[in-house]
């Protein structure tokens, strides 16, 4: 299983059309249905009611798209934290200064203190 074909259940399931969902995933429609059966085949478990056209879930692919929608949001915000932890590092600066050099050390650590909002914290001494 990968989380692509997750991705493309879901979105058949929102679309309601395996074209759309197709172009809405930026891959073809033969690839989106393929990896959909191949999900299926991989679990033994039909989960698209198929006919000529797309007519729906069955109560399995209901519930297999719940979980498929819970496990895509974690990936999301599991992406975002650690985006948002490469953009702002967090950590203990630490420098040894003498006292006449303070002046000096409190404008070099100020940017570092309004841009972290106390998420980083720093110490001199």
């Amino acid at each position: 299983m990968f989380l692509r074909q997750l991705k493309y259940l879901v979105t058949l399931a929102d679309i309601g059309h395996f074209s759309r969902a197709a172009e809405a995933c930026h891959v073809s429609q033969p690839a989106l249905s393929n990896a959909i059966r191949n999900l299926e085949k991989e679990w033994n478990l039909s989960q698209v009611r198929r006919g000529r056209n797309y007519e729906g879930l069955t109560a399995e692919g209901e519930r297999v798209v719940g979980w498929a929608q819970q496990m895509l949001s974690s990936y999301a915000a599991m992406r975002q934290e650690t985006v948002d932890a490469h953009k702002n590092p967090s950590g203990t600066l630490r420098i040894r200064a003498i006292p006449t050099t303070m002046p000096v050390v409190l404008l070099l650590t100020q940017s570092c203190e309004e841009k972290s909002l106390s998420a980083t914290s720093y110490s001199v001494t």
